[in-house]
């Protein structure tokens, strides 16, 4: 009688996600490029990439910001709540930092903005992310309002980011708040992250009470 091969099925573990450093310049701060010094990238992994939160906001001039290198190596923009040149702006940025990549025996690193002019000001949240999927499988929403819905694979992750003008204060609902802090005078951010082990749709409500606008992304195991 032959013997029956038990049927192997590849089974995807759960994306880990650290909030491993943070920047907050208080306020505002000579541009138009700015470095935040020695910041953590968290333990050295096979799979592990880089996720920046960013919020920013100029007085009264609309800027972009055009790039951000995590240790010299350029990271990518998924996603902003407004993708035309404006005076506040709240994004999410990623780099690869897992084994053959550029960043893979680095645990700490000089962070740089650069924007096409003015003096920002900015808060940023760094997260250290093992097993997510590449960025095609990334879905990306934002919008300006009280709230922001998205939905998160099973196994997933939802990394949010929250910028609110002037000396505003309140929370977000629904998720871990990794982050809150007003910057100076100018703008309250919230940078936070959301883990699920099934798929879920998931609102994150501001207390707040001006609008806010919101940038997230969605990310799915490996």
């Amino acid at each position: 009688r032959p013997s029956v091969q038990p049927k192997c099925e590849w089974v995807s573990l759960p994306i880990t996600v650290s909030a491993v450093s943070s920047f907050n310049s208080g306020g505002l701060v000579g541009g138009p490029t700015v470095t935040a010094s020695s910041k953590s990238l968290g333990a050295i992994a096979a799979n592990r990439d880089i996720w920046l939160e960013i919020s920013w906001k100029f007085y009264g001039e609309p800027r972009t910001l055009n790039s951000v290198t995590v240790g010299g190596v350029p990271a990518r923009r998924l996603v902003r709540s407004n993708d035309v040149p404006d005076n506040a702006n709240t994004e999410i940025w990623m780099v690869s930092a897992g084994t053959g990549d550029a960043l893979e025996n680095t645990t700490s690193v000089d962070i740089v903005f650069t924007f096409d002019g003015g003096n920002p000001s900015i808060t940023t949240q760094i997260y250290r992310v093992i097993g997510a999927s590449e960025t095609t499988a990334v879905r990306a929403v934002a919008g300006m309002d009280f709230n922001i819905s998205i939905t998160i694979p099973a196994k997933g992750v939802a990394l949010i980011s929250l910028i609110a003008p002037g000396t505003t204060s309140g929370s977000l609902s629904n998720v871990t708040e990794d982050f809150n802090a007003l910057c100076g005078k100018g703008f309250l951010g919230i940078h936070a992250s959301k883990s699920s082990t099934y798929r879920q749709s998931v609102t994150a409500r501001f207390s707040g009470s001006t609008t806010a606008a919101f940038a997230a992304v969605a990310l799915r195991p490996a």
